[in-house]
């Protein structure tokens, strides 16, 4: 069984916090424990000391002899206390033992101690233990005593019951720290999944061919920012793409529709006898079929460029040369609408395919002429950037609306579909020109100005080492 995100979110964060606390508790509880056992053990030893000391005080130095009876009070108020005492002269006679006056209540008390403590510390070992003091009267030894207790340490019934108060309030502590954490969880892993489900929904509008939806709201973070980005940029490249899709289909039925319809009636024209097949109807029928041949052509190389069949012969190439057999080329179309072409820069050489850039090249200066208008100018430059090759044209044609510049590579798209009607062209020529420029590792971008022109840059490297034929 697969958990939602949400729920996974919220028992790992009552998880984590729930072993934080528990180790925080039992190192808290294992610190306090030591730090309390320590004062304990220090506190019976000061008592001892205490004890002893008052004991040393109830010999008389003028009558050489003990206060027997302050010292049976003094004695039984220790044993209360759960201390046995036992006093002895300098000849090792017994002044007071507690055990001789009452040894059944000595060791019911250290029975009752012992079971005491055991109940909480039945791991560590405990026993009666004896402390040993001179006693002393004005700087001479006067006896002897023992201070007998429970140790290392004991436990009065106050001590447990703070001990006791003690845990209570840490497990109650932790017990609210869990159920804090599991809120909190539960509120971070909806703030984090709300986004997600989001995404999920719109991604599966996308998937169900709806490209106009988006993903709203605000993301939580900054990945999930940037993956709300993504889907949104997705869904606005495929509706994208649908609408070059059908407009494909709409621009290569309308151009084929015509062509064929003309080449068709008049064959079916001449066939019938009704029109004589003379030489213009039959060049007129070449033609229509060449416009076929082209955008089938055009189609072809489109698919070629996407399967990634493109096959690069590198040679050096000289720039200047090409652009001079290219102007060449066009000269006609240039004199026919009195078009001034100029070639800035010296001498440039890359190693290139010559006739994939000669194909690129010559797209680019067919749409500079088509598109400037008679007397205008057309420029070409060539410069060299560190490793690159840098050739632009600028015209002084009708320019690129902004809008169209960044769909102007993609396949089939025309900014004005009814201009390129009336100049040609199917809409791939760009596509396959970037296409044949990344594959040399160069780059192809476009400036343009409504009214005024546009400026297309090609840059490439001048060599790729060791590198003859490049499959992309």
């Amino acid at each position: 069984m697969k958990w939602k995100l949400r729920t996974q979110l919220t028992l790992g964060f009552i998880c984590i916090v729930l072993l934080t606390v528990a180790f925080i508790f039992m190192r808290t509880n294992r610190c306090i424990g030591r730090q309390y056992e320590a004062h304990l053990q220090q506190q019976q030893e000061e008592y001892a000391d205490t004890i002893a000391l008052g004991l040393s005080q109830q010999y008389s130095p003028l009558t050489s002899s003990w206060n027997v009876e302050f010292i049976h009070g003094y004695g039984m108020a220790a044993l209360s206390q759960g201390y046995i005492v036992k006093v002895y002269d300098l000849n090792g006679q017994t002044v007071w033992d507690a055990q001789n006056h009452d040894m059944t209540q000595c060791r019911k008390l250290m029975e009752a101690i012992a079971e005491r403590m055991q109940k909480i510390h039945s791991q560590e070992e405990g026993g009666y233990m004896e402390a040993h003091y001179n006693l002393m009267s004005d700087g001479v030894k006067v006896g002897t005593a023992s201070v007998g207790y429970y140790g290392p340490y004991s436990m009065s019934e106050g001590d447990f019951r703070f001990l006791d108060a003690l845990n209570k309030m840490l497990v109650s502590m932790a017990l609210i720290a869990v159920l804090a954490a599991g809120t909190a969880g539960y509120l971070l892993a909806r703030h984090i999944t709300n986004p997600i489900i989001r995404v999920t929904e719109t991604t599966r509008e996308i998937a169900a061919g709806n490209y106009e939806t988006r993903v709203q709201g605000k993301a939580s973070s900054r990945e999930l920012a940037e993956l709300t980005a993504a889907v949104n940029d997705l869904a606005g490249t495929l509706d994208d793409q649908e609408m070059l899709r059908r407009r494909l289909v709409t621009d290569v039925a309308h151009e084929m529709r015509t062509p064929i319809a003309n080449v068709s009636t008049h064959l079916e024209l001449m066939a019938e006898g009704i029109w004589e097949p003379t030489r213009e109807r039959l060049n007129a029928c070449c033609q229509e079929l060449s416009r076929i041949a082209g955008l089938l052509g055009d189609l072809s190389r489109l698919q070629q460029m996407e399967s990634e069949q493109l096959v690069l012969h590198r040679e050096p190439v000289e720039f200047k040369a090409l652009l001079e057999d290219i102007r060449e080329l066009f000269a006609g179309a240039l004199q026919e609408k009195h078009i001034d072409c100029r070639l800035e820069g010296g001498s440039l050489t890359a190693e290139a395919d010559r006739d994939r850039i000669s194909q690129v090249l010559q797209n680019l200066m067919s749409n500079a002429v088509k598109y400037t208008p008679e007397g205008g100018s057309i420029r070409w430059t060539l410069a060299r950037e560190e490793d690159l090759a840098r050739i632009s044209i600028t015209d002084s044609g009708i320019g690129i609306d902004k809008k169209d510049l960044p769909y102007l590579f993609e396949r089939f798209y025309r900014a004005d579909p009814s201009r390129h009607r009336k100049t040609g062209g199917t809409g791939v020529g760009l596509t396959i020109a970037q296409a044949i420029v990344r594959t040399h590792g160069g780059r192809i971008t476009v400036e343009s100005t409504p009214g005024k022109g546009s400026t297309f840059t090609v840059t490439i490297p001048l060599a790729v080492p060791g590198a003859k034929n490049i499959r992309n």
